[in-house]
């Protein structure tokens, strides 16, 4: 496994996080999990849905 590297502003190299770290982000990831530094895909769908709701129920 190779280290991670954090990130941050461009031309930013970081530092990698230690082995135990890289080891628990990788289970997390294979659980699913939201990571750090990463996008979460279920709070990226709920912020880009629609503020009103739409049909014919609510006049849309």
């Amino acid at each position: 496994m190779h280290e991670q590297l954090r990130p941050g502003p461009p031309g930013y190299r970081g530092h990698p996080d230690p082995p135990i770290y890289a080891g628990l982000l990788a289970r997390w990831a294979a659980d699913g999990r939201t990571l750090p530094g990463r996008r979460d895909p279920e709070w990226s769908r709920i912020a880009s849905a629609p503020i009103w709701p739409a049909g014919s129920l609510y006049g849309g």
